[in-house]
């Protein structure tokens, strides 16, 4: 069993991958999921001036989306195509082997 995670900053270029990715993949191989876990936010403050006035601020926001997929059944043309497709732009893609 292969299981993929996607991460992301943007949720539709996690949404178009999964649509190229099924599309390509699901007519052979046994897929379960995707599932889509909760958004990962993470909040930063910044001191604008940090000599005189403390309450000059920034605050800055970073959101993380992540997708999980499985893949039961699997050959050697299935992991070269997951390797063929692993570097995509604003995508992190990672594949562990369960």
């Amino acid at each position: 069993m292969i299981k993929i995670v996607i991460k992301s900053f943007f949720f539709f270029k996690i949404k178009s991958y999964l649509n190229f990715f099924l599309k390509t993949i699901k007519k052979k191989y046994l897929i379960i999921g995707p599932f889509s876990l909760p958004k990962k936010i993470e909040k930063f403050t910044f001191l604008i001036s940090p000599h005189v006035n403390k309450n000059a601020r920034d605050q800055i926001q970073i959101q993380y989306y992540k997708t999980i997929l499985y893949i039961k059944n699997f050959d050697k043309f299935l992991i070269l195509f997951l390797l063929k497709n692993k570097f995509i732009n604003g995508l992190s893609i990672n594949y562990y082997f369960v």
